[in-house]
Order: structure tokens, then sequence, then C-alpha cells
């Protein structure tokens, strides 16, 4: 069994939050890239992105530096 989990850490990485945030992040910021087009979005829309993803980043590490 340890083989199986060595190497699915190995395969999906540590954790499944960091890379399924990432690309709901940018799921969600594609989508509202087109109702958000007559604003700021040229110069926000970076910004938006990058908030989303630290966001995620600190979940992510919240929840691993959490006991088991």
């Amino acid at each position: 069994m340890s083989t199986l989990r060595a190497l699915k850490k190995l395969v999906l990485g540590e954790t499944w939050v960091l890379p399924l945030g990432v690309a709901a992040v940018v799921c969600l910021t594609a989508l509202a890239v087109k109702p958000l087009a007559e604003g700021n979005w040229d110069r926000m829309g970076g910004f938006v992105l990058l908030a989303g993803v630290v966001a995620v980043l600190l979940l992510s590490v919240a929840r691993g530096a959490r006991p088991r």
C-alpha cells in the first residue's frame, strides 16, 4: 500500500487542492473576462487572477500544516 501512496504523490503531487484550485481560478477568471470587458479588465484582470492563485496557495499551505 505504501508503494501506491508514494506513486500517487509522485504523479499527483502532495495535494489535490492546489491543482484543482488553480484550475478553478483560471476557469472563473476566463468566464469573468467577457462580462467585465467593458470596465478596466485590461488593467485589473491580472491582479484578480493573482489574488485567486495566492488565495488557493494559502489555503493549500494552511490545509497541509494541520496536524493529522
